[in-house]
C-alpha cells in the first residue's frame, strides 16, 4: 500500500516542479484577456507540436509571447509567405544547466524563437536551426541565408481571432 502511495506523491511533486508554457508564459504587458486565452491555446497547440519542447520543458525556462502584425505591409514575409496579418512571436531560454541535449547543439544558455500564425497557411515558423532541432518536428534548415523552416498546423488558424 506505501508502494503506490509513495509513488503518486513523486508523480505530483513531479507535475507541480514542471510548469507548462500556457501557464508560466510571459505574456507582453496590455494584452487583452481574450487574446492571452488565444494565445495560451497556440502555446499548447506549440508544445503539441514540437514534440522535443514537450520532451525537454524541465530545461526550458522564460517563456515569452508577444503580438506581432504586419502592419498592413503586405510585402512582409509572414503576409508573403503564409498570408498572416497577426502572430504569436514566441521565445523560450534553454537552461545553463540543461541535460540530455546533444553537445553539437551548442544550447545551453541559448534563446530559441518561434513564430506562430492562422492566416492562409497556419503554423509555426522556426527562426534558427536551435530552435528547429528543438521542436523535434520542424524541417532543419542550415542555410545561413534563409533560417526559417515552416511546418504547417492547421489548428493555429484560431490566431486569426487575435484582436
Amino acid at each position: 500500500m506505501k508502494k503506490p502511495s509513495l509513488a503518486l506523491l513523486a508523480a505530483l511533486m513531479l507535475a507541480a516542479c514542471t510548469k507548462t508554457p500556457d501557464k508560466s508564459v510571459a505574456i507582453q504587458p496590455g494584452v487583452p484577456a481574450d487574446n492571452q486565452a488565444i494565445i495560451k491555446t497556440a502555446l499548447k497547440q506549440l508544445m503539441a507540436t514540437c514534440i522535443g519542447l514537450n520532451q525537454r520543458s524541465y530545461d526550458l525556462i522564460n517563456w515569452h509571447a508577444t503580438v506581432a502584425s504586419s502592419g498592413g505591409n503586405p510585402y512582409n514575409y509572414h503576409t508573403e509567405n503564409w498570408g498572416w496579418k497577426k502572430w504569436v512571436e514566441v521565445t523560450v531560454e534553454v537552461r545553463t544547466n540543461a541535460r540530455d541535449l546533444p553537445g553539437e547543439w551548442n544550447a545551453k544558455g541559448q534563446v530559441l524563437k518561434y513564430d506562430l500564425g492562422g492566416g492562409e497557411q497556419p503554423g509555426i515558423d522556426g527562426k534558427n536551426t536551435l530552435s528547429q532541432l528543438m521542436c523535434g518536428t520542424l524541417p532543419v534548415s542550415n542555410d545561413p541565408d534563409n533560417p526559417d523552416t515552416f511546418l504547417s498546423v492547421p489548428e493555429l488558424k484560431s490566431l486569426d481571432q487575435l484582436k
